[in-house]
């Protein structure tokens, strides 16, 4: 298999060759997990989540000398590439200290000498896109070493490899320092949102009286410890299936696929930046599967979907007329006629409410958030009047930091696109 590039394009002196011809490579193993003597040792232990596109120096994970060697784990010497085979193929990491790896990720056993391993890291971060798109699978895509060692690598001398890594890492700095500046602004933004949706749901946004009397908290929320537990007069605490007509979740069925129809939603298919459902990417279902759901698993205008599995807690309301469905991972809200949706959709984005969804999401690998727990989270409920005062109050704060946000993000965006031009530039041999 060949990449489509453009052999022509590279300077004299550069040639094309196979991963499979500058490396030996391997993967790691998994030692027996019901076997406790296998864990918890002295040896670092890789996954997939602990490569960082950069150096590695550590691993929350750890197998002692036996789980080493009663399974195919193997230990790697440091400066080894590392590279994601399972689901999210060519994340990538050089290891600086001797640990093992588990079987989705494969490594340079063994890198020729005439090859630098940063050079060789640089490239396979530039052809990410390219790597995943070959990947096989549906709901987790996968490569193989075969596939892997059957990619094209352009490769100059190793002096010319240095001086590109120099450039790049130059470039790259630079690169850093806006991006940090620009994450701490984004970060500092939804410190502000986060505080201005605390103001609003205490009360002191709206009430220039203050606080009103102690109320007593129920005991779901007991642990939201950012949110006072005295209401202003007149509020009160309750359940949030208390204030809904309907609180439920997608079809719980795998969905017959359809090229044309209605689009199906899942979690993917969900902005957490923006709170908007990405219709772009979606699957669908036929006219019928569609027709025959009930109607509290078909969102309308003034529903609130909210994810409860995986990326859990992401609101989402629906302010538009368009026919669809969604996966059971994501719950619908659809509020009493007596409740602002706004309103609620601004609560739901709170502090208040994401840690009750955290304490009491279940499961290991993909969190969960039962419907059950959903509708039993604990609110501060006040008069339909003062809701919409609140989410005039809120929105008047939070839209001039909505557009600082975008910005902010649409920067990012960009310094990824710069960073992406920079090693196109490298290996086409026009960086230096």
């Amino acid at each position: 298999m060949r990449e489509p590039i453009n052999e022509k394009a590279l300077p004299p002196g550069w040639k094309w060759v196979k991963l499979g011809e500058i490396a030996k490579w391997g993967s790691g193993g998994t030692p027996k997990s019901t076997n406790i003597e296998y864990y918890d040792g002295d040896i670092p232990w890789l996954t997939i989540g602990d490569l960082t596109d950069g150096d590695v120096y550590f691993s929350e994970k750890k197998i002692t000398e036996n789980g080493l060697k009663n399974s195919s784990a193997k230990l790697l010497n440091r400066e080894c590439v590392l590279i994601a085979m399972y689901g999210s193929i060519g994340k990538l990491g050089i290891n600086k200290i001797p640990l093992a790896t588990n079987q989705a990720i494969a490594f340079t056993e063994k890198l020729n000498a005439t090859v630098s391993n940063k050079f060789l890291f640089f490239y396979l971060f530039h052809i990410r896109s390219k790597l995943h798109s070959i990947g096989k699978g549906g709901t987790q895509k996968n490569i193989s070493q075969t596939v892997l060692k059957q990619v094209d690598f352009p490769l100059p001398s190793l002096p010319i490899q240095q001086n590109i890594v120099s450039k790049i890492e130059e470039l790259f700095s630079e690169l850093d320092k806006g991006v940090e500046s620009l994450k701490t602004a984004q970060q500092q933004l939804k410190t502000y949102r986060q505080s201005v949706l605390k103001w609003a749901f205490e009360g002191k946004l709206t009430r220039e009286e203050g606080r009103g009397k102690r109320e007593e908290l129920p005991m779901a929320a007991e642990q939201t410890e950012d949110y006072l537990t005295d209401l202003p007069e007149g509020w009160r605490w309750v359940k949030l299936k208390e204030i809904a007509l309907e609180i439920t979740d997608g079809d719980h069925q795998p969905p017959p696929k359809t090229s044309t129809g209605v689009p199906f939603i899942t979690i993917s298919n969900i902005d957490k930046h923006t709170n908007k459902i990405d219709f772009s990417k979606t699957f669908s279902v036929s006219s019928t599967y569609y027709g025959k759901l009930k109607n509290n698993r078909k969102p309308s205008i003034g529903d609130i979907l909210y994810t409860v599995t995986g990326s859990f807690g992401i609101p989402i309301l629906i302010d538009f007329e368009k026919e669809f469905c969604f996966q059971r991972h994501v719950g619908l809200i659809r509020p009493l006629t007596s409740v602002n949706q706004r309103w609620l959709y601004y609560l739901l984005q709170s502090q208040l409410i994401y840690n009750q969804a955290k304490k009491t999401a279940t499961g290991t690998a993909q969190k969960t958030v039962a419907l059950n727990s959903l509708r039993n989270f604990i609110i501060p409920m006040c008069p339909y009047e003062e809701q919409q005062t609140i989410t005039m109050a809120i929105e008047t704060r939070l839209s001039v930091a909505d557009k600082m946000e975008e910005s902010i993000f649409q920067s990012l965006q960009q310094a990824e696109a710069l960073r992406q031009s920079i090693l196109k530039r490298a290996f086409e041999g026009r960086l230096v």
